[in-house]
């Protein structure tokens, strides 16, 4: 008996494959030869439905491609998808390779079974592409075994009969879900695309491929009773009840699956009960296999929620808060009334509370105390109100998704209050549809989604006119929402819509303005290296040289942002660079003819070329070469006070002083960072610190910090737009490209060694999603099942 976890084999591992053919002397010829037909059945589905899921792959790479947005993102993409064209031809005829190799293995002794998965017997170190690739893997495999379990029950009593064993679990059987998963990850490790596209293929597969999978095992079953094995097999319990449970040699996979598998009847009922009756009939008929599996993820989530309020002793408490107890004389609220109730809570704004003497925002459960208190009017002889099982965890489930969300929102920021007026309708929603938990493209939840996400990263509550402008947009997608939706998805699609194409507007000019500040920081950096070079110049001509100050400041100043104007424009073998240095070499050696016209002319080309103007260009002319009547009038100028005019005079690329920062903060890092940006300051790092400096020497462009602002902990986020390794100096800008902190690398490795800055970890999936797995994997915690993996914060 041969079994492959998806989760066991390592990335790039080729797992020794067999025919049928080679296995005749072990397989006897009646099995190899219902062997070979069930291989002829998979065969025919599988093709038709991998070459439709590459199909769909490579069209929703398309889309990738469209809403990327940096060229890096988009050419990640189009790799991806040249990789797919090239190696499609090769992952149909791999996979059914690998089944043919997991049946022709099938040889009757299933040792697999007597012994528990390798999984559970050893820990390991897992990379995190091979971790992130298995979880995924499982949970496609885990929720074929829920939808199907009646018809992979009855296969593995077919199989074992054919092996001469007891029934095989669904883990064992050589065509079950765990060798689909493992046989979609061998056949596509000959295409070499990023991880997170990859994954995207597994979607895709489980979307076209696995929803229709219980066909194909009905037909291996009509095809195994044709052939006489297990032709009277009857089940004497209907699927998910606990007598044919408890014949499974094997339980579930894992516990949420366990809970999910025996009460997915049940949750089918109940969130039937709970659909709008003016639902559309073809769109619920065309999406029949997505609302039954929408029912047993929601109802897996409804178990998790069970078992934390019995761990944590609120089972008797639950009637009190609202939930119906069985008892047939409380009155339980109808959808039709909940709906009414919330529908005028939804028009109603919510009033300020205050705890503690201050003010909070309001919360799902306050909301759940005023449905109670309004329900009151449709109670019969006045009993108190009830919910039902299903919609009090519904309440209780968007209340931790709230919850999750204003965790990293300012209480008393714009944000918050727009997610507040969010709240009456998403609940709503999710009473309504239980898709809302399970279904990424759901539109209430990507609206939701797309308002957490704007406020969280592209609101900055001191930045000024362009964030009041994007809360004045979101405030009116929110009060839209709250004044305009009456149980109709498409008011969100619609209005998702509308603050995407202004986002993307947004998106678009904060590109430009990115590459804006990015050029312009490339400018300076040259013109500092070329500043550079002419500052070296003209310390070695005045090195040892006594000359009069004028001379000395001019050269040291105005003359050397003209050789590095001239080394920028023409560079160091130009003609101009000659002549410019020759200039210098007869002011300092004191051979400067006031006569000669070419000389006075290249002085005063050279001064108007670094901002100064015709007539202080003459005079300073003079001056240096000692002639005319400015010369000889020391009471009018003399060149003590032109030396101080120079100094104090703009440099070439710097910033007048007036529109310097303000804040002596900003001062004193910009002298750190003009300090540090030379390339001979000392660099007083320690070894953590030198080794940090050398990390983000190798961090790519576009890679997103986190600053602490406060000692609240408070943190804003900036992108480093782009470094010069030669100077040390970092461009940081804000989500909507602006610059922002101007650091060195050694301030920056400083300060990440202090952990007053965080590089922040791509994240793959949204706030919601994120929001989802952080929920379920606490949930689990209560219920002894392994935690989820968290998304990296």
């Amino acid at each position: 008996m041969y079994s492959v976890d998806p989760a066991a084999p390592r990335a790039g591992a080729e797992p020794r494959l067999v025919t049928l053919g080679s296995r005749q002397s072990v397989l006897p010829v009646r099995v190899r030869g219902l062997l070979e037909g069930v291989l002829g059945l998979v065969g025919n589905l599988i093709e038709r439905s991998l070459a439709d899921s590459l199909n769909d792959y490579e069209q929703q790479l398309f889309k990738q491609a469209e809403k990327a947005r940096s060229s890096n993102e988009q050419h990640a993409v189009f790799e991806s998808l040249r990789e797919v064209k090239r190696g499609r031809a090769d992952v149909a005829p791999r996979f059914l390779l690998f089944l043919e190799s997991s049946l022709a293995q099938f040889d009757g002794k299933p040792a697999a079974t007597a012994t528990p998965p390798r999984r559970f017997q050893e820990l390991a170190l897992v990379e995190t592409r091979d971790l992130e690739e298995n979880i995924s893997l499982q949970e496609i495999a885990t929720k074929a075994e829920i939808r199907h379990s009646q018809v992979l029950y009855t296969l593995g009593h077919r199989f074992g009969v054919m092996a001469g064993a007891p029934a095989l679990d669904t883990e064992h059987l050589p065509i079950g879900p765990q060798q689909i998963c493992a046989a979609l990850r061998y056949s596509t490790a000959c295409l070499g695309i990023a991880l997170e596209h990859r994954l995207l293929l597994y979607r895709q597969f489980d979307r076209r491929t696995m929803a229709d999978i219980g066909n194909l095992y009905a037909s291996i079953n009509d095809y195994l009773i044709e052939n006489r094995i297990l032709p009277h097999l009857q089940l004497s319990q209907r699927y998910g009840s606990s007598a044919a449970m408890s014949a499974k040699p094997a339980t579930p996979s894992t516990p949420a699956a366990a809970a999910a598998e025996t009460n997915a009847p049940a949750a089918n009922a109940a969130t039937a009960g709970t659909q709008p009756g003016s639902a559309h009939p073809a769109a619920r008929t065309a999406a029949s296999h997505e609302d039954a599996r929408d029912s047993e993820l929601f109802h897996t989530l409804r178990e998790l929620l069970s078992g934390r309020r019995q761990a944590q002793g609120q089972a008797a408490a639950a009637a009190p808060s609202g939930r119906s107890s069985g008892v047939s004389s409380d009155y339980v609220a109808t959808g039709e009334d909940i709906q009414s109730v919330l529908g005028s809570l939804q028009h109603r704004p919510a009033a300020p509370m205050v705890l503690g003497g201050r003010a909070v925002q309001r919360t799902i459960g306050h909301v759940k105390q005023d449905l109670l208190q309004q329900l009151r009017q449709f109670t019969p002889d006045g009993k108190p109100p009830q919910l039902s099982d299903i919609d009090g965890d519904t309440l209780d489930l968007v209340g931790m998704l709230f919850d999750f969300i204003a965790k990293d929102v300012r209480a008393s920021s714009s944000t918050q209050s727009l997610l507040t007026k969010l709240q009456v309708p998403v609940l709503r929603v999710a009473l309504r549809d239980k898709s809302f938990f399970t279904r990424r493209a759901h539109p209430a939840r990507q609206l939701l989604n797309a308002i957490a996400e704007t406020g969280q990263y592209w609101i900055d509550e001191s930045e000024g006119e362009s964030d009041r402008l994007l809360v004045e947009k979101m405030q009116l997608v929110v009060d839209r929402v709250s004044n305009e939706f009456d149980g109709r998805d498409e008011l969100f699609d619609e209005l998702l819509n509308d603050l995407s194409r202004h986002m993307g507007t947004l998106a678009r000019k904060a590109e430009v303005a990115e590459r804006r500040h990015v050029d312009a920081a490339k400018g300076r950096e040259r013109l500092d290296m070329a500043r550079e070079r002419a500052s070296q110049a003209i310390a070695e001509r005045l090195q040892d040289k006594k000359i009069n100050r004028l001379i000395r400041t001019m050269l040291e100043q105005a003359w050397t942002d003209v050789l590095a104007l001239t080394i920028l424009r023409q560079g160091e073998e130009s003609d101009a660079y000659r002549r410019h240095i020759a200039v210098a070499d007869q002011l300092i050696a004191g051979t400067a003819d006031a006569d000669d016209g070419n000389l006075r002319n290249d002085i005063e080309q050279g001064l108007a070329q670094v901002g100064f103007h015709a007539d202080d260009a003459q005079g300073m002319a003079q001056q240096l070469l000692g002639s005319g009547e400015q010369a000889k009038d020391d009471s009018a100028s003399t060149r003590t006070e032109l030396a101080l005019k120079l100094k104090a005079k703009t440099r070439l690329g710097e910033e007048p002083a007036a529109s310097a920062p303000a804040s002596a903060s900003a001062a004193s890092s910009a002298g750190a960072m003009t300090e540090a940006a030379r390339p001979n300051a000392p660099q007083a790092l320690n070894a953590e610190e030198r080794q940090t400096l050398e990390r983000l020497k190798t961090v790519p462009f576009g890679t997103w910090f986190e600053f602490v602002t406060n000692q609240q902990g408070e943190t804003v986020r900036r992108k480093l737009s782009w470094f010069s390794t030669l100077t040390g100096r970092c461009l940081f800008v804000n989500q909507r490209g602006a610059r922002t902190e101007e650091r060195t690398l050694q301030q920056l490795a400083r300060d990440l060694v202090r952990k007053q800055v965080r590089i922040v970890t791509q994240e793959k999936e949204s706030l919601i999603d994120r929001a989802w797995g952080a929920i379920v994997g606490t949930l689990k915690q209560f219920t002894g099942a392994a935690p989820a993996p968290q998304p990296a914060a």
